[in-house]
């Protein structure tokens, strides 16, 4: 034996341990990097029974899984989210997911997987399909940003704030995601006075760029009288419905007969009276209202409808973030001339 090992006094001694060290670590390296694959694994297909114990699920089991099916199979799930069939969306996804090894792979789906509860309204799962992702890829912007859109519609705005930390040093901008969850912030606040919040509004309005409409809904619904003194003309087209459903009570008349714009929409609802001169207001719609009342047509209103500028989705409901896309003021307006109802509504503020 001892002509088999080198002496401790033998250059070949330390070379001979050097090499066995290097060797257990290989193997005790390997050892745990295949038990660290084996929890993710575990975890994955724990956090995935979780979430199939509910009726989501579909019958998948007489369709044998092949690779060659996930790009058509993760095409039909995008198209009955589409469609509304969030049910049989999250199945499929689900059923990818189970069977696909390596996470870089299925990532892509997790991600849709998350969406998809996001559209379907259950916030809770969605926040813990973009928790799951982040956990094994921190610097996914995508599921930062939507786990941001999460936590907003959840009311929780501190957690969302907290998205916006990785999400700048991945070099996103979020000025538009922190000014909209900063007024958000605003708005949810009930320990302060309805001055005291008229007060922080007008200073928002005249420190950001963004959420005009928004903020002057609110201002107009805390005190609409006051209300008037902030309205931007060149912005009138932005604010066009709540302009036009505003009760009569609520009217300005004074600052309103200073703006040719505000004039304009006033008279085209029949409530200041026609001016021989021509005022424009360079909405469309009003203009051609006018010159018809003009004409001794008196029977006429506006409807409105409402359009994301980005995924170019129409909705009834006015929206500060899109219900479709979640882009933020994305908002416009779309108005149609309607024959005029006995009654008026007024849900906006």
């Amino acid at each position: 034996m001892d002509k088999i090992l080198p002496s401790s006094d033998d250059p070949l001694f330390s070379i001979f341990i050097i090499i066995v060290l290097v060797l257990l670590t290989s193997v005790v390296s390997y050892l745990m990097g295949s038990y660290k694959e084996e929890r993710k694994k575990r975890s994955l297909e724990s956090f995935l029974g979780k979430i199939d114990s509910c009726v989501f699920s579909l019958d998948m089991d007489k369709i044998p899984f092949e690779t060659s099916l996930v790009s058509p199979l993760s095409f039909l799930a995008s198209s009955l989210a589409d469609r509304g069939e969030y049910q049989r969306s999250i199945g499929l996804y689900i059923h990818l997911i189970k069977h696909i090894e390596e996470f870089s792979k299925k990532e892509y789906l997790l991600e849709s997987l998350g969406k998809t509860y996001l559209k379907a309204g259950f916030l809770q799962r969605s926040e813990m399909i973009f928790l799951e992702i982040l956990h094994k890829h921190p610097r996914n912007s995508e599921s930062l940003y939507y786990l941001e859109v999460v936590y907003e519609l959840l009311g929780e705005y501190d957690k969302a704030k907290e998205t916006l930390i990785p999400l700048k040093t991945l070099g996103v901008s979020a000025l538009q995601l922190e000014s909209n969850l900063n007024l958000s912030t605003l708005l949810k606040k009930s320990d302060i006075s309805s001055s005291k919040k008229f007060n922080m509004l007008v200073e928002y309005l005249k420190t950001s760029d963004y959420s005009y409409r928004r903020v002057i809904q609110e201002l107009f619904r805390l005190y609409p009288k006051r209300a008037w003194a902030f309205i931007d003309d060149t912005k009138a087209h932005l604010i066009l419905d709540i302009l036009w459903l505003l009760p009569t009570s609520n009217l300005n008349l004074d600052i309103i007969s200073k703006s040719d714009i505000l004039k304009s929409i006033y008279m085209a609802r029949a409530i200041l009276p026609l001016e021989e001169s021509t005022v424009k207001s360079d909405i469309f719609v009003i203009d051609v209202m006018v010159s018809a009342l003009k004409s001794g047509a008196n029977e006429m209103d506006l409807s409105f409808s409402y359009l994301c500028k980005r995924c170019k989705q129409t909705s009834p409901i006015s929206f500060n973030r899109c219900p479709q896309c979640y882009a933020l003021d994305s908002l416009s307006i779309k108005e149609s001339i309607t024959k005029k109802q006995s009654l008026r509504g007024y849900s906006l503020l």
